[in-house]
């Protein structure tokens, strides 16, 4: 990005008021993780409550994905600003443990599921590899030997690995990764079942989303591996539910112009994985989200 465009965007954000802020979650769970990068992901039931009554103290409106899209496209300013709660991949804690905190307050709520999650077909190399990890004082991945004999030595570690998985983009990569993992794996993170996402689904507060089949970065795929990611994981979703599908979240938050060209043809809305709040310089392709953290 040059300079202009930097000064651009950093002008917008100090002179375009926000319509509200798309908050982006994925685990909600008693336990985080030991290990930087996952722990980020995961905050506790406690923190989403907190959370919830700090937008309510500020006069925030609680909204689902189908009115962040009216405000999209209508472009109208309301005196409140909304929060739309959001979480991908669709991992069983969301039912377990966030679920009950929305259905307390009220509060609507979308889960952008990744199809091969409930179908067991996932690989959940962040989770699989932080065992990984934690269990050895040294690592050998692709030729190259890595100390993890301290928490400081397996968070750099993980952070590499990680950086080679979404630089590469390759299945081999990926497959001499769950090689690597294969004989430690404990399979503690849980994912969604069918049942459970049904069961939701039918909550009004709820709405279904979709995060592809695989959750693989899409730019790097061609038209063809994309339009398939894009169309199976709503017709299965669809097919599952037994509702439309209209929403969807980029893998990794990863997108270029022509992914977005292939979304239009499926969805009417697909978010970001950061930008921070909602502005009106948003697309119905390119809507901000952020990260809520807990430390």
């Amino acid at each position: 990005m040059n300079l202009f465009l930097k000064v651009k965007n950093k002008m917008r954000k100090v002179f375009i008021r926000p319509y509200g802020e798309i908050l982006m979650l994925h685990r909600v769970t008693q336990e985080r993780s030991k290990l930087e990068d996952n722990r980020k992901m995961e905050i506790t039931p406690a923190f989403l409550e907190h959370t919830i009554l700090n937008y309510k103290s500020a006069g925030y409106r609680f909204v689902s994905l189908d009115e962040v899209q009216q405000q999209v496209e209508s472009r109208n300013h309301c005196r409140n600003k909304f929060v739309c709660f959001t979480f991908d991949d669709g991992y069983a804690d969301n039912y377990e443990f966030a679920y009950p905190v929305f259905k307390k307050y009220g509060c609507p709520f979308a889960i952008y599921v990744t199809t091969d999650f409930p179908d067991h077909k996932a690989f959940l190399w962040w989770y699989d590899l932080q065992d990984v990890l934690l269990e050895n004082e040294k690592l050998r991945f692709k030729g190259i030997e890595y100390n993890c004999s301290d928490l400081k030595n397996k968070n750099q570690t993980f952070k590499k690995i990680k950086e080679e998985v979404f630089s590469s983009g390759t299945e081999m990569t990926l497959k001499k990764l769950e090689l690597l993992v294969k004989k430690n794996v404990r399979h503690n993170v849980k994912a969604l079942s069918w049942e459970q996402i049904s069961f939701l689904a039918a909550d009004p507060l709820c709405t279904i989303g979709a995060h592809t089949v695989s959750h693989p970065s899409l730019p790097l795929l061609s038209d063809e591996i994309i339009r398939k990611e894009l169309l199976e994981g709503k017709k299965k979703i669809e097919d599952k539910i037994e509702k439309p599908v209209r929403h969807f979240a980029y893998p990794y938050g990863n997108w270029d112009d022509r992914v977005a060209r292939l979304v239009m043809e499926q969805y009417s809305t697909a978010v970001l994985a950061w930008g921070g709040a909602v502005r009106e310089h948003n697309t119905l392709y390119r809507i901000n989200r952020k990260e809520l953290t807990e430390k």
